[in-house]
């Protein structure tokens, strides 16, 4: 009877430490890229596990932020029932009404610096999807009111990339402040469909170690999260295409794995980076990977039931061009997603750097689109 009660006790045990270990293993993932299947390159805590119970022992400490110099952030909100903040929001400071279940439905950021380059914004509303990227003071092209706003992904553009990271935060009903996401990467939350309460923003300069803000003006996160370093991405792209030639003096590098594309003036073995743009390539793996030349160009066409806008040729159908609108010469945005793979084959972009590319790029120059993994993109805050 000893030995059996022993054994018992053993399986008891194993079963145990197995369940402590498989709670603890287990994350959720949420990223822009999520319904392409690959749901590895972001993940965060499991919003269920929670935080350990705050005490007077054992309560976070909390700083001030400081602003780095050569840059002035500000933002404000749209709140449910009383529309927008009468006045900016300076950055590290929190916006909105936390734990007030009052949602907040759109959102203006401001950001003045020296340094070339603009900041853009994406949000996603209950009901209404990702309403298009905006750019620096711009207003949102509508303000759907009566739709609570549940992910938000800011990003910078141009030198300021290389400067700066922005930091981002919300604080969603029940659940409270969620991690820093940083350059790009969804804050909020897919699985439980709450609104987000409030949201923080921070820059950060990149020289100074470029890390996550921390528990700031009094405020602590309840879950971490895990961010993709844009710097790597962008530092990779910068190296493999040094070994291409062009028949232009530019080029274009489409990283499939990442979302990123690059635009490149320069020659072989000299080739320096001038535009780096979030976008969204396509779902299929035959449009991952090749090497062409670029050519004729379309201020619009009218493709798979959307209007798209500032089209330049890569190869047959395929094409690097704007977001998507509705209906023929449409304007209102159908799909605004950038950061994941969303077009069925083409290279979606917003729409400004659309313009771009396509008035600056000029036929004839190569083309690279490329998929590979880089090690330690995935990092913990």
């Amino acid at each position: 009877m000893l030995i059996r009660a022993k054994r018992v006790l053993c399986v008891f045990l194993a079963a145990l430490i197995s369940f402590s270990l498989f709670s603890e293993l287990s994350p959720m993932a949420s990223d822009a890229s999520s319904m392409t299947g690959d749901v590895s390159e972001e993940a965060y805590l499991d919003l269920d596990e929670g935080a350990k119970k705050t005490t007077k022992k054992n309560k976070p400490k909390t700083v001030s932020f400081t602003p780095p110099e050569g840059a002035e952030l500000k933002y404000r909100a749209y709140m449910h029932g009383s529309g927008w903040d009468k006045d900016y929001t300076a950055q590290g400071k929190v916006i909105g009404k936390p734990g007030k279940s009052l949602s907040i439905e759109a959102l203006q950021i401001d950001l003045k610096s020296d340094t070339e380059g603009k900041i853009c914004y994406n949000t996603y509303l209950r009901g209404a999807g990702w309403t298009g990227q905006v750019e620096g003071s711009d207003l949102p092209e509508k303000v759907v009111t009566g739709k609570p706003m549940e992910k938000i992904k800011i990003y910078l553009a141009g030198d300021l990339l290389v400067k700066y990271r922005v930091y981002y935060r919300v604080c969603i009903e029940t659940y409270g402040w969620l991690g820093w996401a940083c350059d790009g990467f969804v804050a909020g939350n897919d699985d439980y469909g709450k609104c987000i309460e409030a949201i923080q923003i921070a820059l950060v300069e990149r020289e100074k170690g470029g890390k996550a803000p921390g528990n700031i003006n009094g405020v602590v996160s309840t879950t971490g999260y895990y961010f993709k370093d844009a710097s790597k991405i962008r530092a990779n792209m910068i190296q493999k295409a040094q070994k291409y030639s062009s028949k232009t003096n530019y080029m274009v590098l489409v990283d499939s794995q990442y979302c990123f594309l690059g635009v490149f003036k320069g020659k072989k073995n000299h080739w320096n980076l001038v535009k780096f743009y979030l976008c969204a390539p396509g779902i299929y793996k035959i449009y991952w990977r090749g090497t062409y030349d670029l050519g004729v160009k379309s201020k619009g066409f009218y493709s798979y039931n959307s209007q798209v806008y500032w089209g330049t040729r890569i190869h047959k159908e395929l094409w690097i061009h704007s977001i998507t609108y509705k209906g023929h010469n449409g304007k209102t945005v159908l799909d605004g997603r950038l950061g994941g793979r969303f077009s069925h084959g083409c290279i979606r972009l917003a729409t400004a750097d659309a313009k771009w590319v396509y008035d600056n790029v000029p036929s004839w120059s190569k083309c690279v689109l490329y998929k590979k993994k880089i090690a330690n993109v995935f990092r913990p805050y």
